[in-house]
């Protein structure tokens, strides 16, 4: 170190290259440091935009309930996002409708249903709302409902609901599927 202080006071112009080069070092360390930020900054931006729009996704579900006193289909966002029906599909694996209540049997002595949807074409869902599809429950004192609650197991068994869904970007995700054989179990 002593030798290089002596280099230094006897020779200016080593004095002077010293400097340069260190200035030279320091600007191409700034530049590296500056690179680094973009990329950081650009690496920072895209994952905040997937984290946007994976905070915001919908997962959309088809449930079935089968009991002794009531049959019900529905379909639930269990999402974080707004889901956005696009169509849903009721299919027996040769024909299609728009609806379950189009599969259904008439029931008898004009017994209505408690509730069903037709066609949700552009239909929003908010996260963890729900849609109930098709839902048929026992009145108070009824006496034909299991005759009522077969007929619609046997129309069910055989069907598979179909749901097309986007997110509010428009992404179309993968559609949902379910199978309604578990209502053939209890005929």
């Amino acid at each position: 170190m002593q030798e290089l202080i002596e280099l230094l006071r006897s020779e200016p112009n080593a004095a002077n290259a010293f400097g340069a080069l260190a200035s030279a070092a320091a600007a191409i360390l700034a530049l590296f440091v500056s690179c680094a930020s973009v990329w950081i900054s650009i690496s920072a931006a895209r994952s905040q935009r997937e984290h946007n729009r994976l905070s915001v996704r919908p997962l959309a579900e088809v449930t079935v309930a089968d009991y002794e006193d009531s049959l019900r289909v529905k379909l639930t966002n269990n999402g974080t996002g707004p889901l956005i029906v696009l169509a849903v599909t009721v299919s027996d694996g040769s024909k299609a409708l728009d609806s379950l209540i189009e599969w259904m049997p008439s029931l008898p002595e004009h017994r209505p249903w408690n509730t069903f949807s037709h066609a949700l074409c552009r239909r929003s869902l908010q996260p963890g709302a729900e849609i109930v599809l098709l839902e048929l429950a026992e009145h108070d004192g009824e006496i034909n409902f299991p005759q009522c609650r077969d007929r619609v197991r046997q129309a069910l068994a055989p069907l598979t609901v179909n749901i097309e869904y986007t997110d509010i970007y428009g992404t179309m995700l993968p559609p949902c599927r379910k199978d309604l054989s578990w209502f053939r179990r209890n005929l």
